[in-house]
């Protein structure tokens, strides 16, 4: 009877200790897991580590990244500095253009003489006609704006305020028929001594312009004997009663007085029905028309 009663404990001491190295074996296993699993994560820590070294690079290869972007940064701010200077001055150079005033013809020099109430303006008119030569070229015309302050504005002159500071005796039926629109400058050749003075008036209706300019010959020396220093040793006087010749410059009629001497001082004529030219040039005449006649030249 006790024999048998001690075979169920011998049972349940191999099913104690099968249980106890089934533990064991389990623990070992999960410890070498961990193990394992603690080096993979150790070797991904230095993996880690190696590529952001290799990605930052080295000291030197940092030095170099920080010089090309700053030449990059300073490069970007150079091209973007020309950029603005190159659109400046285009601007500038359209404003220039836009503002630049429309003349009777093309000029290549000018001079502006701001006139007061006070001022002589023939005085004024022949100090900058007589101011060097600027342009490089072998003939050359130069535009005299005169101007007046209205506020802060400055304007050219009006013609009848001209014929009035000018005291001239012009009838009032030829200022009248004068338009707005007039030019007063100089002639210069290389080979003269000194330049031609010319004015251009524009009219309004040639028979009228025409009309008082024949009138006007009896006190036109007179009144031009000052601003045009005529070449002559006779006084205003005894040069009002000469008379008048007609020749012929570039296929047009032209009125032309002559000193004492039988040489030209002073010519006007018609270019065309719209355009009155006074001067005392034979050159300067024809060069004025050589430039209307550009002017008037409409592009195709």
């Amino acid at each position: 009877m006790d024999e048998n009663k001690t075979q169920p404990n011998n049972k349940d001491n191999l099913k104690t200790v099968r249980t106890y190295l089934s533990d064991m074996a389990d623990t070992v296993r999960t410890n070498e897991i961990s193990v394992i699993k603690v080096a993979l994560a150790e070797q991904n820590k230095r993996d880690r580590e190696d590529i952001y070294k290799k990605a930052e690079g080295s000291p030197f290869k940092k030095t170099l990244f920080v010089i090309g972007g700053i030449i990059l940064i300073l490069s970007a701010i150079f091209g973007a500095y020309l950029l603005y200077q190159q659109k400046t001055n285009s601007n500038q150079s359209v404003q220039g253009q836009i503002t630049k005033e429309e003349t009777l013809i093309s000029y290549d020099e000018s001079s502006s003489l701001l006139i007061n109430d006070g001022d002589d303006l023939i005085s004024k008119i022949n100090i900058s006609k007589k101011d060097p030569k600027t342009s490089d070229k072998n003939i050359s015309i130069k535009n005299i704006f005169l101007k007046q302050e209205v506020g802060n504005l400055q304007q050219n002159l009006p013609v009848e305020y001209i014929f009035s500071k000018m005291n001239f005796t012009a009838p009032s039926s030829l200022i009248r028929s004068l338009s707005g629109s007039y030019m007063i400058g100089t002639y210069t050749k290389n080979t003269t001594i000194k330049p031609s003075l010319f004015m251009i008036f524009q009219t309004k209706d040639y028979s009228y312009t025409y009309a008082g300019m024949l009138e006007w010959e009896k006190t036109i020396a007179t009144d031009m004997f000052t601003l045009f220093e005529f070449n002559t040793a006779e006084n205003k006087l005894k040069l009002s009663e000469r008379q008048w010749k007609d020749i012929i410059i570039n296929n047009k009629d032209v009125r032309v007085l002559l000193n004492e001497d039988e040489e030209p001082i002073l010519y006007y004529l018609f270019a065309d029905k719209s355009n009155l030219i006074i001067t005392d040039s034979e050159d300067s005449i024809k060069e004025i028309i050589s430039r209307l006649m550009i002017k008037n030249i409409k592009p195709l």
